[in-house]
């Protein structure tokens, strides 16, 4: 998962003026039947002005599963769904019928810039992985599952939405990426610590497709190639023939092995910090792989 800062993606809104441009679509849908309203949303798509500013923001990669374009298909995607929101008892079970919480969606942040993400196609629609089909339909489509068991509740229309709890990560929010990592397979799994951390993550993973199976062999691949550079390092670090040729060779290893974390155009950047944080706990590699993760991952 890409994070992405509001504020990034705020000077980027105003940049194209949003602010006029939603306050014209909230007066022309003012009055207008739900059904009317609905059929207005989706043929005046303006949020695709803001495709090309968010494609930037990410170097070109989906903001939930860093992939990266390429023959990818992006969308804008609405986090909470704009024409109709729904929620499963059981998102395990694909025979339960989904239950809708506000049949409308969040039709009033239709045009708001903070209720939009960078989204792939398998992220964004509804559809099963073709390399995978036993695993089912997955995909956000109009999902949108809310934690309702504590102080959360479901906010009114056109309400203020701090009410709410969404369940699903979000890559604007900087807590959330972190509660994502990989192993060393490239399957994707949870840094959460507990139970309901871990069943946040599990939903996003589920919602989002970020269990696709090619995502899988591509975030294999960023493992690999991550895992190279450091026993590649390793051992240009052991065979130095002094200590002076030593923290020579260190000085150009880890700059090698920050591209892999820092580099913005690299796709799955989350994958190498995820291998460079084991490899620092394994033997042989601490002891100078964990200078680098505390100058560069804390």
């Amino acid at each position: 998962m890409k994070y992405i800062p509001l504020t990034e993606l705020e000077a980027a809104a105003q940049a194209l003026g949003w602010d006029g441009i939603r306050q014209g679509h909230l007066a022309a849908m003012a009055g207008m039947t739900a059904r009317n309203r609905k059929t207005y949303i989706n043929s005046h798509p303006d949020w695709n002005l803001l495709q090309p500013a968010m494609m930037a923001l990410s170097n070109n990669k989906c903001w939930y599963s860093e992939a990266p374009g390429g023959n990818n298909d992006f969308s804008v995607e609405h986090f909470r769904p704009k024409n109709r929101a729904v929620y499963s008892e059981d998102y395990k079970d694909a025979t339960r019928a989904a239950t809708a919480y506000k049949p409308n969606g969040y039709w009033w942040k239709a045009y708001c810039y903070d209720n939009y993400r960078l989204c792939g196609t398998y992220a964004n629609l509804r559809r099963t992985d073709r390399l995978n089909p036993s695993e089912g339909t997955k995909g956000k489509g109009n999902y949108f599952p809310l934690d309702l068991d504590g102080v959360g509740t479901f906010a009114a229309d056109n309400a203020n939405l701090s009410c709410e709890i969404p369940i699903l990560l979000d890559p604007c929010v900087e807590e959330d990426v972190g509660l994502l990592t990989f192993d060393e397979n490239g399957q994707v799994i949870s840094a959460g610590q507990s139970d309901y951390e871990h069943n946040r993550v599990l939903q996003s993973i589920f919602y989002y497709h970020l269990d696709l199976e090619q995502l899988t062999k591509e975030r294999l691949i960023a493992w690999k190639d991550c895992e190279r550079e450091i026993k590649t390092a390793k051992d240009a670090i052991d065979n130095a023939p002094d200590e002076r040729a030593r923290r020579i060779v260190m000085g150009i290893s880890l700059r090698n092995i920050k591209d892999y974390i820092k580099n913005p155009a690299r796709p799955y950047s989350a994958v190498s910090k995820a291998c460079v944080m084991v490899y620092s706990e394994l033997d042989g590699y601490s002891a100078w792989l964990k200078r680098f993760v505390r100058a560069n991952l804390i």
